[in-house]
């Protein structure tokens, strides 16, 4: 297969659809996951603990694998240079193993123990159910870390399409874990974490055989100037980003702990994770135009790449609202859910509510997608710190007040957004005066 190195030339916003949308499918197929684990889980025994649970523990890996999901973007950005490319993969190497040795370590039953419930506030009853999903998802950082770096070099050079079908090939091993744990009757917190491990592990496996088989592993054909060329380089262009990641998912898994002690903690928690995780298969399409932005920074007119980025969102935003607001979308939360009319009750008001977050998302990827293809990743980071510390202060202050805990969750949810997006958009513009 013949590589497509980056090129000068006239890009169309036709031309960035075609590319985008394979990527897009990849997030898509991705998030996914959380949908199809929803409906697995709600139709087996103590549906509401085990969503909870899970929720949880998912909250809790992804908050470890945080520092690591920015590879994809480093080595995107990187790929012109081989000895960055270099760098940039023992740096991969060393730090998904750390997380992975740590995270491990938190699930083992006589340390979660205690952090569960003197730290996070998780009710006793889910205790063992989140130490298990944790124990079996202990290979998770490494995974992602890996398989983020070869889809990194893929989308460099424009092997868009393998990206996605590797996705598709981890859905399809989520798949048939679930069903066959449904049909064997297993715990939901066995079957969530195995299937979330075999899908992830599957994904790397198939992205590193398109690596190497398209030859996107082969030393650019032109290097590239000014690019990290050792690990402590390489580490000093990605601690902004890896800390942004950290702050966002540690924010993620501090708004469950918050929602622990709402007045309808357990039902908050599973409307929460069930409706978040149904937002993010519409609002996870539109993440790759940050990786639109950074390969074409160059090439297209920022004006144009912030039109086509508000294109992506826009459309995503409009699936998402008549989902909440159509009978169709009554039939497809149900679908995920059961008969659990009170999960439905409330997970419908979440999800018009956050009918504006893939837009927002669209948008906030697309802003950081200029600052880091300048190399201004601690503007990244502070937006970040704004936007979850506004998020995690407003759900305090909703539910100290008796406010309904997914709603409380939703709303804090999006002023965060914005108020990340205005921070974003300030040091943009005061860039260019």
């Amino acid at each position: 297969m013949k590589l497509q190195e980056p090129q000068s030339q006239s890009v169309s916003l036709g031309t960035l659809w075609r590319e985008f949308l394979p990527l897009s499918l990849s997030d898509v197929t991705m998030a996914c996951g959380d949908p199809m684990m929803t409906t697995t889980l709600a139709h087996l025994p103590d549906a509401q603990n085990n969503l909870a649970a899970v929720g949880i523990a998912k909250s809790l890996a992804i908050f470890f694998e945080s520092p690591i999901i920015m590879i994809l973007h480093a080595a995107n950005a990187l790929a012109g240079s081989q000895n960055s490319r270099k760098a940039l993969w023992r740096f991969t190497l060393l730090v998904g193993g750390g997380l992975t040795f740590l995270l491990s370590l938190l699930g083992l039953p006589i340390i979660f123990n205690f952090v569960g419930v003197s730290l996070l506030g998780i009710p006793s009853a889910m205790l063992a159910t989140v130490s298990q999903v944790l124990l079996l998802m202990g290979g998770w950082p490494f995974a992602i870390a890996w398989r983020r770096y070869f889809q990194g070099l893929l989308i460099y050079h424009g092997q868009s399409g393998a990206v996605a079908k590797a996705s598709i090939c981890r859905l399809f091993t989520l798949a048939v874990i679930l069903t066959s744990g449904f049909f064997c009757q297993i715990s939901g917190g066995v079957i969530a974490g195995l299937g979330l491990m075999g899908g992830v592990i599957v994904e790397a496996i198939v992205v590193t055989i398109f690596a190497r088989r398209s030859g996107a592993i082969l030393p650019p054909q032109i290097e590239q100037p000014n690019l990290p060329r050792n690990v402590t380089q390489v580490w000093k262009f990605y601690l902004p980003l890896a800390n942004s990641m950290m702050v966002v998912w540690g924010g993620r898994a501090i708004l469950i702990s918050i929602l622990t002690r709402a007045e309808d903690a357990t039902i908050a928690i599973a409307a929460w994770s069930a409706a978040w995780g149904l937002v993010l298969v519409i609002a996870n399409s539109t993440r790759m135009v940050q990786q639109m932005v950074i390969k074409y920074r160059h090439q297209v007119s920022d004006r144009q790449l912030l039109t086509f980025a508000i294109s992506v969102g826009a459309a995503c935003s409009t699936v998402l609202l008549l989902i909440s607001l159509t009978p169709i979308g009554d039939r497809i939360v149900q679908s995920f859910i059961g008969n659990d009319l009170t999960l439905a009750k409330s997970i419908k008001p979440v999800l018009l509510i956050c009918a504006i977050v893939p837009l927002f998302v669209a948008l906030q990827n697309a802003i950081q997608g200029f600052l880091v293809s300048e190399n201004r990743t601690g503007h990244v980071n502070l937006s970040t710190w704004l936007g979850t510390g506004t998020l995690l202060i407003i759900t305090t202050f909703a539910i100290n007040k008796g406010m309904n805990g997914a709603m409380a969750a939703a709303i804090a949810m999006i002023t965060s957004m914005l108020v990340e997006i205005s921070c974003l958009l300030w040091k943009r513009v005061a860039k260019s005066q």
